[in-house]
């Protein structure tokens, strides 16, 4: 029997709550003892994960999307306690990271008998980040996305979001520097795994477990060249562009304009300057006991 904490995001639509009660519903019939601790307000993830007692629990169980996970890790990070996922939010990159994806029996599949394996987690601004940190393009459309609308259309209302970002046709300029090596450019991705919006390639030589992160730049600017890196993306192809450039670093500081924002796992935390470093094998992920590899988008 294994003890659970599950700490649950209920802000889901129905077909996110049949998720969840799918997992739930295998957790229980193979015999784990499950306790639910719901949130209400930003924060409260952290706060339940930081007041987990040593021995208490055999694994924290996040039941929501990237941000949620986000939060237990900040609280869960260093105290010795497994993390399992339960994928309830709108892209799940980091499920998708390490095998899970969409599917709840496949989570519980990992929470059940999965391994332990350690990943590293950035640091922006003194928060834990579990998936990437950035700015420009993205960060500036993630601050026009409506919550109504996330909550009815999910994935599409950041469409709608970078569409309006994209026709805005902002021509901000970023100064990144990498372990002290300064570039230019309009956007940057500081990747800590492969993947982002759940299944497109991003960045293919970045690994969770690694030491380092990717830094990846996108150099000019204006609609166009944010079409074609959106395109790019969704194709898998965008480290293929040759004015895009990934490389590893371990200390990364990003500056630009007052009040250009900056966002982690899909959440805006902040404008800029904003100084990341790499945290090697910070927490440990209950992933499943067999690889299954899920193919990114225009991979392969």
């Amino acid at each position: 029997m294994k003890r659970l904490l599950v700490i649950r995001n209920p802000a889901a639509g129905q077909r996110r709550a049949q998720r969840y009660a799918q997992a739930l519903a295998a957790l229980g019939e193979a015999g784990c003892a499950v306790t639910v601790a719901e949130t209400a307000a930003r924060g409260d993830a952290t706060r339940i994960a930081a007041d987990v007692e040593a021995g208490t629990f055999d694994a924290v169980i996040a039941a929501g999307g990237d941000g949620t996970i986000n939060e237990v890790v900040n609280g869960l990070a260093g105290r010795g306690v497994p993390l399992g996922i339960v994928p309830l939010g709108t892209s799940n990159v980091l499920a998708h990271e390490i095998g899970v994806g969409d599917d709840p029996l496949r989570a519980a599949r990992a929470i059940l008998g999965g391994r332990r394996k350690a990943i590293a987690l950035a640091r922006a601004n003194g928060r834990l980040c579990c998936l990437m940190v950035s700015a420009g393009y993205d960060a500036r459309a993630i601050r026009r996305v409506r919550p109504a609308l996330k909550k009815l259309f999910g994935e599409a209302a950041y469409y709608l979001a970078g569409l309006e970002e994209m026709l805005a046709g902002g021509r901000t300029m970023l100064t990144v520097e990498a372990d002290g090596a300064p570039c230019e450019a309009s956007s940057v991705i500081v990747a800590n795994g492969r993947l982002y919006g759940g299944k497109y390639l991003c960045a293919p030589d970045a690994d969770l477990t690694a030491p380092d992160l990717q830094v990846v730049t996108m150099r000019r600017a204006g609609r166009w060249n944010a079409l074609r890196y959106g395109l790019a993306l969704m194709r898998g192809r965008l480290h293929e562009l040759p004015d895009v450039q990934g490389v590893p670093a371990t200390r990364i500081r990003i500056l630009g304009p007052a009040g250009e924002p900056w966002q982690s796992d899909g959440d805006l935390l902040g404008t800029l300057p904003v100084t990341i470093t790499v945290e090697p094998a910070a927490i440990e992920v209950l992933v499943p006991a067999a690889i299954e590899v899920l193919v990114p988008a225009g991979a392969g």
